[in-house]
C-alpha cells in the first residue's frame, strides 16, 4: 500500500513538473490564416528545408511579457506593447543545445537578425498585442502602412557598441510574417570576411553589415531580399568603383534618384573605408 501510495505521488509530482515547464508550441503544415506565423529551419521535428506554421491564438496561450515603449521608432509617443519573448519562442519549439540566429523575415522581403549576443542585451520579443487590441486593430504607420501581421520590439533599447560612425541599431521590423531559427555560428561563418585578421577594416565592416545590409542585401541563404543586389553584386561595385560605392551607402539619391535605400549621412571616410574593404573581401579573385 505504501508503494503505490509513492507511485502516486511520483506521477503527480511528474505531472506538476511538466506543466510548469516549457509549453511545446503546436505546429501545423498548413497555412490557415494569413495571421498564420511561419516558421522555419533548424527546429526538432521538422525535416529540412520545410516550414511549419503556428497559429495566433497558439502564441497567444504562451507566458506574455508586457512594456511601455517609449523608444521604439515605429510609433509616435509611448505605447503599450504585449508579446512573447524571442528566447521563449526557442524554448517553445524546443530548440537549444547551442547558439541560434532568428532572422525575422517581413513581407516586403526586409529581414531582421538576433543574435544570442542581441537577445541576451536587449531582450526582443514578438508583439501579440498593440494597445490592448490585437493585429487587425492595430494602428497603421505614419505612411499607412499595416504593421502586422506580426512586429518585434524592445522594452526599452540603449546601444552597447559603436564601430567607428556606427552606433547599434535596433532590429523592431514590422509586417513579420515568419521566423527562422539558424545555426548561428554557421552563418556567421558564411558572412565573415574571408583572409581578414581581428580589428582590421574588413572586420569593422563586418560588425557593421550584421547589423545594417544584411537587412535588405542577401548573401546566399541569409539575409533579406528588399534590395536586388547581394553580396556578389555589392562585391564587384565595391571592388570596381569604390568611390561610387561609398556615396551610395552614404546618400544612394545622389546616385540614383529612384533608389530606395535608407541614407547613412552619418558614416564618415573610415566607416566607408570599413565598409568597402569588407565587400572587396568577397569580390571574385580576391578571396584568399
Amino acid at each position: 500500500m505504501r508503494f503505490g501510495f509513492v507511485l502516486i505521488c511520483a506521477a503527480v509530482l511528474t505531472a506538476s513538473l511538466s506543466a510548469t515547464g516549457p509549453q511545446r508550441i503546436p505546429l501545423a503544415t498548413q497555412r490557415s490564416s494569413p495571421q498564420d506565423l511561419e516558421v522555419s529551419g533548424d527546429i526538432p521535428g521538422v525535416p529540412s528545408g520545410e516550414k511549419r506554421f503556428v497559429r495566433y491564438a497558439d502564441l497567444s496561450a504562451l507566458t506574455q511579457v508586457t512594456f511601455t515603449v517609449r523608444d521604439d521608432e515605429n510609433f509616435s509617443g509611448p505605447v503599450r506593447l504585449s508579446g512573447v519573448s524571442l528566447d521563449a519562442l526557442l524554448a517553445g519549439l524546443e530548440i537549444n543545445g547551442g547558439k541560434q540566429m532568428i532572422a525575422a523575415t517581413a513581407g516586403d522581403g526586409y529581414e531582421a537578425h538576433y543574435t544570442a549576443e542581441y537577445r541576451a542585451a536587449h531582450h526582443p520579443f514578438l508583439v501579440l498585442h498593440v494597445g490592448g487590441a490585437e493585429p487587425a486593430k492595430w494602428p497603421k504607420g505614419p505612411e499607412g502602412e499595416n504593421y502586422g501581421p506580426y512586429l518585434i520590439s524592445h522594452a526599452s533599447f540603449t546601444p552597447t557598441f559603436h564601430v567607428l560612425a556606427h552606433k547599434e541599431e535596433s532590429q523592431i521590423p514590422y509586417g513579420v510574417v515568419g521566423l527562422r531559427f539558424l545555426d548561428e555560428d554557421a552563418v556567421l561563418k558564411e558572412l565573415k570576411p574571408p583572409g581578414a585578421v581581428a580589428a582590421s577594416p574588413a572586420m569593422q565592416g563586418y560588425r557593421i553589415v550584421l547589423q545594417n545590409c544584411l537587412r535588405c542585401h542577401r548573401e546566399g541563404d541569409i539575409g533579406g531580399t528588399k534590395s536586388p543586389f547581394g553580396w556578389p553584386q555589392m562585391a564587384l561595385i565595391a571592388l570596381g568603383n569604390p568611390t561610387a560605392f561609398g556615396k551610395y551607402v552614404v546618400r544612394p539619391n545622389s546616385v540614383n534618384p529612384e533608389a530606395n535605400m535608407p541614407a547613412n549621412p552619418d558614416y564618415d571616410a573610415a566607416t566607408i573605408a570599413a565598409l568597402t574593404a569588407y565587400f572587396q573581401s568577397f569580390a571574385p579573385g580576391d578571396k584568399k
